[in-house]
């Protein structure tokens, strides 16, 4: 396929995941790579590529994925040569040169002339959207799922942290003034959440923005609470060090809400989690 000005683009949803606008840290990107590279593979089944195709496609998808670790900035694009591929699936380059031409009209490719000779600047676009089906999207709902469902019970933790703490405060000589500001803080935010389900999937997908500000509302109530009744030489845990959220993940989850994403188009009142 030709006539593409640039080969590597790949969806707004896929660079927010897995491209330059993503802001995770290897541990949390790999999973999202490994989801995409087996919708290509999916994909390219449905699409009717022969064996010899298929095991040259998961190759350049090795490939891809170390590729666009690197450098974020390659999108959807693999750059490698017939003759690295028979060298990783110990095959002859003229069977690899074989099933690269099978998997040709699937993919993007820079230049026929130099595809040919085995010299590879492919783009994998068509194989993550093909018929219509958008890998971005899969990867966004994948990952804000596994967040929610993370973070549930992290919140329901740091609410029981809040209030308890907030009773014990009451008995602190001098700090009433700052424990009532608080209290007004944590009525606030419980009126709020009354008659709302964000702690689970299927209410933070009705409103995955007001999600992640309940999550920022309460961080900041549970550390200013928790520093309020325990000593900073006992060590006290701040909500972050709690359920371990990382600076990136935090980041991800907002860029991800800034994007009005639902889950689910359903309306959350009315459901408890």
């Amino acid at each position: 396929m030709t006539g593409f000005a640039d080969i590597s683009e790949m969806s707004s949803q896929l660079q927010l995941m897995i491209g330059t606008g993503s802001h995770l840290d290897p541990a949390e990107l790999d999973p999202l790579i490994m989801l995409a590279s087996l919708t290509v593979m999916q994909n390219a089944t449905r699409a009717g590529l022969d064996e010899d195709a298929l095991t040259t496609l998961s190759l350049l998808l090795m490939v891809w994925a170390r590729q666009l670790r690197d450098n974020p900035d390659n999108g959807g694009l693999v750059k490698t040569t017939a003759e690295d591929l028979a060298d990783l699936s110990d095959w002859p380059a003229d069977r690899v040169l074989t099933a690269l031409q099978a998997l040709a009209p699937h993919i993007l490719i820079d230049d026929l002339a130099l595809f040919a000779e085995g010299d590879l600047e492919i783009g994998l676009v068509p194989l993550l959207h093909h018929d219509g089906a958008r890998c971005g999207d899969l990867l966004i709902r994948y990952w804000t799922a596994h967040y929610v469902m993370r973070m549930g019970p992290k919140l329901e933790a740091a609410e029981e942290t809040v209030a308890g703490g907030l009773t014990r405060a009451k008995d602190l000589a001098g700090a009433g003034e700052r424990v009532a500001r608080l209290k007004a803080r944590w009525d606030a935010y419980r009126a709020k959440r009354e008659g709302l389900a964000h702690y689970t999937v299927y209410g933070a997908g009705a409103d995955l923005a007001a999600f992640v500000d309940d999550v920022s509302t309460l961080e900041a109530l549970h550390d200013a609470v928790v520093g309020l009744i325990d000593p900073a030489s006992h060590g006290p845990r701040t909500f972050a060090q709690e359920c371990g959220l990382l600076p990136c993940t935090k980041l991800q989850a907002l860029a991800i809400s800034a994007g009005a994403v639902q889950l689910n188009p359903v309306e959350a009142k009315g459901v408890r989690h």
